[in-house]
């Protein structure tokens, strides 16, 4: 099969930057598999075809015989700061584009408080131009100076729900004054203007929790004028309330998405099959709504989701502790069980890690509740929490209109931080009933370009960038585990970012990533509407 042949077929005499030979296509729209070649020149892919008896000259040659080449796969949700992290081990399992902001956190303030709203307006009269001592403190001005110079991987940005009520001054109120609504709707135009590709929501977190439907459909309303994305880490995902979680989000009057879609103590494939079936109706009733899940069965995250309404801040929390002790245990024994039990609950670092915290109240010789208050501090060690059953999440890794995540930053110990990608090509790829590999390579790249809005990635063809991954099907494994969460799977030889290669048998390049901008967006508002 052959395609965009015109494309270069009157180019006998160029010499192309890459050529990958002798490879099986899995192009990223879900057609079947072709065989083919690739040229590449600069960035960008010049030809996919037949190159059988032409003289074909390139300065760099993958010889892809035996193996699969798919385009670069984009990770829906991630988590990470491109001026300081490499994303390496994104890479090594052919990721090649992270979406960051996620949350409800902008992506600019991923480990920094977002600045005062008088510090924004100061940044965003001053323009894009900083002196050498200046750091970017608006969304724009971090999307124009970073040189992302350590990433090995793409990178694009949502401004973050949560950080426009802190800028605004918002906080914890349930409710924004006119004023502050006002500073939230200026700062998030002057985001998307920037180039965001829509907004995060955490509404299980502090101050997205806070927040009412007035306010999200308020702000959701202007992302949907601009045709970008709204994710959403819901209010809830607990089995007997995750649709009332979904319906709050299906209220918001843009392309809505369930960010790492799951059921927190789901048991029973049919109740993932109707969340499918939510979406679906509402689908059928004219909303674009999608979403995205990660690979494995256990969250990473900290006991402070184990904590009352009444005691979810540190200094909250102290007081109960002090005060409503026997209240608290009692809460904390009810919500662990209804969260599968201790023995669901693994400590990755710190003095117990490896241990569950069933085995660590055996251990220690008291209820697991008090030893939830009296060994740990608040929030505790990182920890996994095996909430999710395989079989419910199996439906949704395998349905339509629904991408892939990692939910993972660079240093996260946690085996999706490292294989959330690899897992489902090894384990849910095959004959029916499980996806076939055009389908499961188009939820990792075209599918997911078409979720965020990046027109120029996700597909190979001509004029598309060339972010590009060659697999060997028979050597792909993962090799993470829970005690060694950082190791990389093995069967992928080659992943090219922006037409340069940067993994290639095990070996890292030299960074290539890019901030990457949304397009087709309105003509842009000035600093003043609202």
């Amino acid at each position: 099969m052959c395609l965009a042949a015109t494309a270069a077929s009157s180019q006998a005499s160029t010499t192309y930057d890459l050529w990958i030979r002798n490879g099986t296509v899995v192009d990223g729209t879900g057609r079947p598999r072709f065989a083919a070649d690739i040229l590449v020149s600069g960035d960008t892919i010049a030809y996919v075809g037949s190159t059988a008896g032409r003289n074909v000259k390139a300065r760099r040659t993958i010889d892809a015989a035996g193996k699969i080449v798919t385009p670069g796969f984009i990770d829906l949700h991630a988590h990470g700061d491109p001026s300081k992290q490499a994303f390496t081990n994104f890479l090594q399992e052919g990721i090649t584009t992270v979406l960051l902001g996620q949350d409800g956190n902008t992506a600019s303030y991923e480990d920094e408080d977002p600045p005062t709203l008088a510090q924004w307006k100061a940044a965003r009269a001053a323009g894009l131009a900083l002196t050498d001592d200046q750091k970017p403190v608006t969304l724009a001005q971090w999307l124009h100076h970073s040189k992302v110079e350590h990433s090995l991987v793409n990178v694009a940005a949502l401004s973050g729900h949560g950080s426009l009520r802190t800028t605004a001054g918002v906080g914890d109120a349930p409710q924004p004054t006119a004023k502050q609504l006002a500073a939230m709707k200026e700062i998030l135009r002057a985001d998307l203007d920037a180039g965001a590709f829509g907004m995060s929501f955490g509404l299980e977190y502090a101050p997205g929790r806070f927040a009412l439907e007035p306010e999200e459909k308020a702000l959701g309303a202007i992302v949907g004028e601009y045709g970008g994305v709204v994710m959403s880490h819901m209010r809830s995902e607990d089995f007997d309330k995750i649709a009332g979680a979904i319906d709050e989000l299906l209220q918001i009057d843009a392309h809505v998405h369930v960010s790492h879609i799951k059921i927190v103590a789901g048991k029973r494939p049919e109740e993932a099959q109707a969340v499918l079936d939510q979406l679906a109706r509402a689908r059928a009733g004219g909303k674009t709504v999608t979403a995205d899940v990660y690979s494995y069965p256990a969250s990473a995250s900290n006991l402070v989701f184990l904590y009352p309404e009444w005691a979810r801040s540190e200094s909250q929390y102290a007081d109960a502790v002090k005060h409503r002790r026997a209240e608290l245990e009692a809460h904390l024994r009810k919500r662990v069980e209804e969260r599968n039990g201790p023995q669901a609950i693994l400590f990755v670092s710190g003095p117990y890690a490896g241990k569950r915290l069933s085995e660590l109240a055996q251990q220690l010789g008291k209820p697991y509740e008090k030893v939830l208050i009296d060994d740990f501090d608040y929030g505790g060690p990182e920890q996994a929490h095996f909430l999710m059953s395989e079989a419910v999440q199996s439906v949704f890794i395998a349905a339509d209109n629904i991408g892939y995540s990692t939910d993972a930053s660079p240093e996260l110990k946690h085996p999706r931080a490292t294989s959330s990608f690899a897992k489902v090509l090894e384990d849910y790829v095959g004959p029916a009933p499980k996806m076939s590999l055009e389908k499961t390579i188009h939820k990792m790249s075209g599918l997911a370009a078409d979720i965020v809005g990046i027109k120029d990635r996700g597909v190979l063809a001509v004029d598309r960038k060339a972010d590009i991954v060659v697999l060997s099907p028979n050597r792909l494994h993962v090799r993470a585990t829970w005690a060694a969460p950082m190791q990389s799977p093995t069967g992928f030889d080659a992943v090219v970012v922006n037409g340069a290669i940067e993994l290639e048998n095990g070996k890292v390049g030299t960074p290539n990533g890019r901030i990457l901008r949304r397009e087709g967006h309105p003509v842009a508002h000035n600093a003043s509407s609202k």
